[in-house]
This record gives structure tokens, C-alpha cells and sequence, in this order.
């Protein structure tokens, strides 16, 4: 071998030690670098793991409470339909007790009406019976009275008749006798009349007691 053979062979082995170092400190870095960020990957992959973790804590707290309010909803919901059922039922007595109180204002104010007519009725009837009293005891003592007048005035007339008589035949003559013969017939007219008035008013007294016999037959009106 050559002496410039020997030193290429040195130059090519040299080269290749060369590159090979080369190549090695090229690896070794990257080897580095690539365990570096495998760390670091690590290291997120950690923390990545952590909070998933804790995420899947807060999403489980979530769905607890979700599952309790949908609960607590649903309690809610079914609380809400049976107040409704019973303000329904609530309703429906009320109703019915509306009804029947209506009914029962109705027959009161139905039974007062009836009342207030046979209140009034009877108010009515007492007022005509004191009317008819009282104009039957004016009639009675009026009669009375103009009957004790006539019997007064029949003997006046008697007396009068006599004394005018014997005065006509001439018995006997004074200013007494000549005056019951100048009065004798307006007396009479007068007593006529006196009876006449009787008569009319004890046809009215029997008029009245007629009336008032027959309230005492009517019944009272019942109230109801």
C-alpha cells in the first residue's frame, strides 16, 4: 500500500470516527430533547389527567345536584297538581254551596215577602177593626143621647098636645098653652126628624156590627 493510499484509509477512518461523533452528539441531542418533551408531556398529560379528574368530580356534583333539583321538580310538580286537584274540588263545593245558599236567599226573601203581605194584612185588618170600634161606640152614644132627645120630646109633645087641647075646647087658657099650640108642630117636625136620624143611624150601627162580625170570622193569616 501506498503511502498516499495509507493516508486516504487515515482520512476516511478519520472521517468516519469524525461522523460518527458527529452523529452521536446529534442523536444524544435529539435524545435529549426528545426525553425533555416526553416529560413535559408527561407532565401535561399529568395535569391533563388531574383536571379531567377534577372535571369529572365538578360533573359528577352537577349531576347529583341536577338529579336533585329534577327531584326536588318533581316534587314540586306533583305538590302543584294536587293543590290543583284540591282547589278543583275546592271549587266545585263552593259551587254547590253558592248554589244552595242562593236557593236558601230565595225562600227567605220569598218567606219575607209573604211575611211583609200578611204583616200588612193584618195591620190592615186591626186598623179597620179599631175604625169599626170606634165608629160603632160614636153610633151607640150618639143613638143613645138622640134617643134620650125623642123620649124628651115625645112627652114635650105630649104635654103640649094636651095642653093645646084643652085650650081648643076652652078649659082652660094661658100664654103656655097658647104657645105649645102655636109650637106643636114644628116640635112634632122636629121629633120626626130626630126619629128619622135614629133610624138611619142605627141601620149604620147595624151596618158596622155586620162588618164587625165578620172580621171576627175570618181567620188570622198564617205566616209561613
Amino acid at each position: 500500500m501506498t503511502s498516499t493510499n495509507k493516508k486516504g484509509a487515515l482520512l476516511f477512518a478519520v472521517g468516519l470516527l469524525l461522523g460518527g461523533l458527529v452523529a452521536w452528539n446529534h442523536w444524544s441531542s435529539v435524545e435529549i430533547g426528545i426525553s425533555a418533551e416526553l416529560n413535559g408531556v408527561k407532565t401535561a398529560l399529568s395535569e391533563s389527567q388531574l383536571a379531567l379528574e377534577n372535571a369529572q368530580e365538578k360533573l359528577a356534583q352537577l349531576n347529583s345536584q341536577v338529579e336533585e333539583a329534577v327531584e326536588r321538580t318533581q316534587s314540586l310538580t306533583q305538590q302543584i297538581e294536587d293543590k290543583d286537584t284540591v282547589i278543583v274540588a275546592l271549587k266545585a263545593t263552593l259551587g254547590q254551596k253558592s248554589k244552595a245558599y242562593i236557593g236558601k236567599t230565595d225562600a227567605l226573601e220569598k218567606e219575607m215577602e209573604a211575611q211583609s203581605v200578611a204583616i200588612a194584612q193584618l195591620k190592615k185588618r186591626v186598623t179597620d177593626t179599631d175604625a169599626l170600634y170606634e165608629e160603632r161606640y160614636k153610633l151607640t152614644k150618639t143613638l143613645g143621647d138622640l134617643n134620650e132627645e125623642i123620649l124628651k120630646g115625645a112627652h114635650k109633645l105630649e104635654l103640649s098636645q094636651k095642653a093645646c087641647s084643652e085650650y081648643k075646647k076652652g078649659n082652660s087658657w094661658n100664654k103656655v098653652s097658647q104657645n105649645d099650640c102655636d109650637n106643636f108642630n114644628s116640635q112634632k117636625a122636629e121629633n120626626n126628624a130626630m126619629i128619622q136620624q135614629f133610624d138611619h143611624m142605627s141601620s149604620d150601627l147595624d151596618k158596622v156590627k155586620r162588618e164587625l162580625a165578620a172580621f171576627g170570622n175570618v181567620p188570622l193569616p198564617d205566616y209561613p
